[in-house]
């Protein structure tokens, strides 16, 4: 099946396309179309202008946890390590780095895409998207879940790039569902398919519903469309004709694969993961476990709906309520671990762990968008979002001070983290115009797009105390506690962040040319310290070759000033990328 699949994906490029395939009688009657295409997308890294052009080094040495006094000692100053090869005995790095001119990506695709009308009544839609990927030299940093266990580093590697490459790959029915339309005010959407809610697409404030998997690139730079997992779930409209106004409700029932229901963690691959951490735990780690929601429906059950419509007496302003119940999908939360037998029999390891259980847990997102558009002469539309997260939970840091041995029978082994939550808001303003900028493009309008995003978490001076019955051992802040990521100790939580985006693009020659840019830019993380922030600009070119054929070439450069924090991520992970497209 897997040859199959591969020759159809290669010989398709060589093929004359002949159109989309359509069958309809006379108007009214059973209709059905089928189209699809096929894309070669390759990349490489390559230092661009935030590196200078210079290849950023990947140094990480070994150093020995002193429980003592929560401190680092260094193992061997002579001798760097190997994150794959010593994978209980802590990496520092200094920076990392990916070699200039491996491969960021090389990936095929074939999707097709059918749509069958038996009536006016009813729909059925379905897509089948069929991925092979090459294997990258990048991948053999993967963090698997279960670490090998052989003692040679060749094997680790191969070990950690398979495992990443098995995420690159897919064969599957990406959707399949049926759309009925019993009357002309209500309608319903049921199987496998996505739901987008939301105004501000870019940071999916509440385009809550569908995970995505951006585990072969970075997920600013393709379409969501693209990366978000699809779910079974069923979908009622409801239209209030009279007010003009339409009440959408979603269920999730959580019959997908367990792992399908939340966003792929970035540990699992190396060309677009996160790198190893800076801060190791100061635990030796065998495997972690990541507890996906089962497949019972009180656990896995999600749930939700939109109100949306015209705002009364204001014609160019429409506005959105939602509610959805959910997981947390993204970041796993280390939630507990269990320790190992000491070896002379009595008590238990403070460093050795058979396992660290990361959790999703529940949570509430509420929100409201507004989507309003101001006349000539201004022009412009202008899109607010602002999601509300009443109890997000944080992962707290790995060599935290507040940890809790279970006290329950038979599980005192077992050591909490016991992650905190708090409420967190987020909104973004969204403004779009068309402009004429004659000495660039005489005949197209540019699109000029300017985004700004604000989150503030709640609650940011609390503290947590612990210690025996009515005696308290020590305090933490949790400003000083919790992070963003797990294991990325020094990544902690901000009160107050900031994300502005700028884009623009504009068409030559009939449609033929589209030049795009797209610049972000986070403010410094800690302005106590010389940091500018972080930022990413892509510049791309797609080109249209008659009414088949597409082509992108696009660029990618990632500043960060810290390589450790934010978009300081990706930063050796500068790109040029090229995508051939064969629509049919």
């Amino acid at each position: 099946m897997k040859k199959i699949i591969v020759s159809v994906l290669f010989l398709s490029l060589f093929l004359v396309p002949a159109g989309p395939v359509a069958a309809q009688e006379d108007e009214g009657e059973s209709s059905f179309s089928l189209n699809g295409y096929v894309k070669l997308q390759s990349g490489v890294f390559v230092p661009l202008l935030s590196d200078l052009f210079q290849e950023h080094e990947s140094k990480n040495w070994e150093k020995r946890y002193r429980a003592q006094d929560r401190t680092w000692r260094q193992y061997n100053p002579r001798r760097t390590c190997d994150p794959a090869m010593t994978p209980t005995r802590p990496c520092f790095p200094d920076d990392h780095g990916q070699e200039a001119g491996s491969l960021s990506m090389f990936r095929a695709t074939l999707q097709l895409e059918a749509d069958w009308t038996p009536s006016e009544t009813f729909n059925l839609h379905a897509m089948f998207r069929g991925v092979r990927s090459l294997k990258l030299a990048a991948d053999q940093w993967a963090q698997p879940p279960e670490i090998s266990k052989s003692g040679d580093a060749g094997v680790r590697h191969a070990y950690n790039q398979n495992f990443a490459h098995g995420h690159y790959n897919e064969t599957e029915i990406r959707e399949l569902y049926l759309d009925a339309y019993p009357t002309d005010w209500l309608s319903f959407r049921l199987g496998r398919q996505q739901v987008t809610w939301g105004e501000t697409g870019q940071f999916r404030l509440l385009d809550v519903i569908n995970p995505i998997d951006s585990t072969w690139h970075f997920a600013s730079l393709e379409s969501f469309e693209d990366i978000r997992v699809p779910l079974w779930l069923a979908k009622a409209m409801i239209e209030f004709q009279s007010i003009d106004h339409m009440l959408e409700l979603v269920w999730v029932p959580g019959i997908d694969k367990p792992e399908d229901m939340v966003t792929t963690p970035l540990t699992f691959v190396g060309a677009w993961g996160i790198p190893p951490t800076d801060t190791p735990s100061p635990y030796n780690i065998e495997k972690k476990v990541f507890a996906y929601p089962d497949n019972s429906i009180e656990d896995t059950m999600r749930a939700g709906f939109r109100w949306k419509g015209n705002m009364p007496g204001l014609n160019n302003m429409t506005y959105s309520l939602v509610y959805y119940w959910t997981h947390q999908i993204s970041p796993p939360i280390p939630s507990y671990f269990d320790r190992k037998p000491r070896p002379e029999g009595v008590g238990y390891s403070d460093t050795d762990l058979t396992a660290l259980y990361l959790t999703f847990p529940r949570q509430h997102i509420v929100g409201f968008t507004v989507d309003y558009t101001l006349e000539n002469p201004i022009g412009m539309v202008l899109k607010l979002e602002a999601a509300v997260e009443p109890n997000r939970t944080f992962p707290r840091r790995s060599d935290t001070l507040y940890k809790r041995i279970d006290t329950n029978p038979g599980f005192e082994q077992r050591v909490h983290f016991d992650p905190k939550q708090k409420p967190v808001l987020s909104y973004a303003l969204v403004a779009m115009r068309p402009t004429m900028i004659r000495w660039l493009n005489p005949t197209q309008n540019f699109m000029l797009v300017f985004q700004f995003m604000h989150t503030y978490i709640g609650e940011f001076d609390d503290k947590t105390c612990f210690g025996p019955p009515g005696e308290v051992k020590a305090c933490t802040e949790d400003k000083n506690d919790l992070v963003n990521v797990p294991g990325y100790n020094d990544w902690l939580i901000k009160e107050h962040s900031f994300t502005l985006v700028f884009a623009t693009f504009t068409q030559y020659l009939h449609g033929m040319l589209t030049p795009k840019l797209v610049v972000a830019y986070l403010p410094p993380y800690d302005s106590g310290k010389d940091d500018w922030g972080a930022a990413f600009i892509s510049a791309s070119l797609a080109v249209r070759l008659g009414p088949y054929w597409r082509m992108r070439l696009q660029i990618n450069d990632f500043f960060g000033y810290d390589p450790y924090k934010s978009v300081g991520l990706f930063r050796d992970r500068d790109e040029i990328n090229l995508s051939i497209l064969c629509q049919f």
